[in-house]
């Protein structure tokens, strides 16, 4: 390649897309193209087809897919095959139209049968079964292995095909369900570590053998390929050594610095044992890998902080927070030094009412007899009190920006999207991060506003109850983006959308309503607040005035109710 070459990099923004970018950009090529999903849908034949026209690039690095990790594929199984070849099927054919000089085409180990000799050679692609879990995506990838080798045939294309095993380092998704084995880890862990919990549970044995190849020695087998190499062919690559998922664990653990034990759900799949690439074909051309497991996984780790630190990484969490011992002590002196707490004169009903406080204000946006849903907004530099509620359970979603959620046991760190469940008689105390204030949803179960005990507050309210009617605000309440739900009879949903999140109220009457009209997307975090959801088990995968996210709902069989349910569903637009 000349450095002044029109060179094309889809999926420039996954993790091995974004590695060659790097690499090209380091190497002074200086006419890369890029697009965003947002600019160019690889699976729209027209838009695909245009872009090939009006830019015409010389080569093309091809790393654009859609890829997972066991859970991912064996849930969306569906959207890998289809997505996958429509991706293929699309830029392979408008390579070909638009003469291309060369592309190098990204598969992957799955390609390869699922009991073929190891380590895996070339020659044995199609000479057995797939592994299960991720049979779709493996034959929509063997689909592009085939397109490129029959365009080479047919048309005198130089279109190569690259096999990496797993790949691990910048830029991956580290979301627990959605991520391959090694990102997942690293969030984990680091999330274990954070939270202070005592076990991390990963799913298996521990004893499937799997090859991981940093990213950035893709990136530079590709830059080889592209000099060195010009035929049809396919490649391995490759450490051309194996470790346990067991060994990879205690790496990350050491690496991250968690002291907890990990333990290894057997129930859960392992997927296939060993998996391992022959990469005698591209050590014979003169290539070799040149990082090391642990340095590669440090590099990857730091990555992941700062990128934590720069907001470009986004995992939802739900923390549970229980009563300790100072909890229990707390509570007790107040009771026996301050007696009955001052309680103001409250309103028959807090429809219609904005309770204005000194970090800023509440209301309430629905209630029943079972759980009460109201709306914080916290302002900059301010935070609640130290208070706990001794006959109720609290739920705190946080909707936008960033907190710091406090207790006697662990100071948590808190994002757009993430809750916590705080049971009764723990004192806590949220404090915002955000130059612009946060909101948040407070869902008590069972409604109560005389149960307040305050340890400490900073605005000299320790001996005084909830707010009365002198404290509320009844006009102008579109100056605090008042909304309200009211529950209803037949199915009814209920929205209510703003720049930093949405709020959805559905109500199902039955369970026949439910089948009909219930769909899990993702992204958003889900609380009944009435009814309880199960599964086909008949298992509570959400009981009334709890929060689960969307993954463990889209993931459940069989999911139902058995009497009439209002669920909440909130997104935060800080998650992208």
């Amino acid at each position: 390649m000349n450095k002044n070459d029109k060179i094309f990099v889809a999926g420039h923004n996954g993790l091995i897309g974004s590695a060659i970018v790097r690499r090209l950009i380091k190497d002074n090529y200086t006419n890369i193209l890029t697009r965003n999903r947002s600019e160019l849908d690889l699976t729209n034949q027209a838009a695909v087809k245009s872009f090939f026209d009006r830019e015409r690039p010389d080569y093309i690095f091809f790393a654009a897919a859609k890829v997972g990790g066991i859970f991912a594929n064996t849930t969306y199984r569906a959207e890998f095959i289809y997505e996958n070849i429509m991706i293929q099927t699309n830029v392979i054919h408008c390579a070909f139209l638009s003469e291309v000089k060369k592309m190098i085409f990204l598969a992957c180990g799955d390609v390869y049968p699922v009991h073929c000799p190891q380590p895996a050679k070339e020659d044995y692609l199609l000479t057995g079964v797939l592994e299960t879990t991720c049979e779709p995506f493996a034959l929509a990838k063997i689909a592009g292995i085939k397109m490129c080798e029959s365009y080479n045939r047919q048309y005198g294309t130089d279109f190569i095909v690259l096999i990496p095993p797993n790949i691990y380092g910048p830029k991956q998704h580290y979301d627990v369900l959605n991520a391959q084995v090694l990102p997942s880890l690293i969030s984990k862990f680091h999330t274990a570590k954070v939270q202070h919990s005592e076990e991390v549970t990963l799913w298996g044995t521990g004893l499937p053998a799997r090859d991981f190849l940093f990213v950035d020695d893709v990136a530079d087998a590709c830059m080889f390929l592209t000099s060195a190499y010009s035929d049809s062919d396919v490649f391995n690559i490759g450490t051309g050594s194996c470790c346990t998922i067991l060994t990879l664990a205690e790496i990350v653990q050491e690496i991250v610095g968690y002291k907890g034990k990990i333990t290894f759900d057997k129930r859960k799949p392992d997927g296939v044992i060993k998996k391992l690439l022959d990469v005698s074909r591209m050590n014979e051309l003169g290539w070799k890998h040149s990082t090391l497991l642990r340095d590669g996984v440090e590099i990857t780790y730091k990555a992941f902080l700062d990128e934590i630190d720069k907001k470009e990484i986004r995992t939802s969490q739900i923390c549970q927070t229980n009563v300790c011992e100072k909890d229990t002590v707390a509570l007790k002196t107040i009771s026996n030094n301050n007696g009955n707490v001052y309680a103001n004169v409250q309103p028959n009903t807090y429809k219609g009412r904005v309770v204005v406080k000194p970090w800023g204000y509440e209301f309430l946006v629905f209630e029943n007899k079972v759980v009460a849903v109201w709306l914080l907004y916290i302002k900059k530099g301010y935070s609640t009190s130290m208070h706990c509620h001794s006959l109720k359970k609290t739920s705190l979603i946080l909707l936008s920006g960033n907190a710091m959620s406090n207790t006697f046991l662990q100071r948590r760190y808190l994002r757009g999207g993430d809750a916590i469940i705080i049971e009764k008689g723990v004192f806590h105390s949220t404090k915002t991060l955000s130059d612009d204030g946060v909101f948040l949803l407070e869902i008590e179960t069972p409604p109560n506003k005389v149960d307040l005990i305050r340890l400490e507050d900073r605005y000299g309210r320790e001996t005084i109850g909830y707010e009365g009617v002198t404290e509320m605000e009844t006009e102008n309440l579109n100056e605090f983006n008042y909304f309200h739900y009211e529950e209803s009879s037949p199915y009814k949903t209920y929205h209510h959308h703003n720049s930093r999140f949405s709020v959805t109220f559905e109500l199902f009457p039955d369970s026949d309503e439910f089948k009909r009209n219930f769909k899990v997307r993702g992204g958003e975090l889900y609380t009944s607040c009435k009814g309880v959801l199960f599964d086909a088990s008949n298992t509570a995968l959400l009981s009334e005035g709890n929060t689960q996210k969307a993954d463990i709902l889209k993931n459940a069989k069989g999911l139902n109710i058995s009497e009439k349910t209002i669920l909440l569903k909130s997104t935060s637009k800080d998650i992208k």
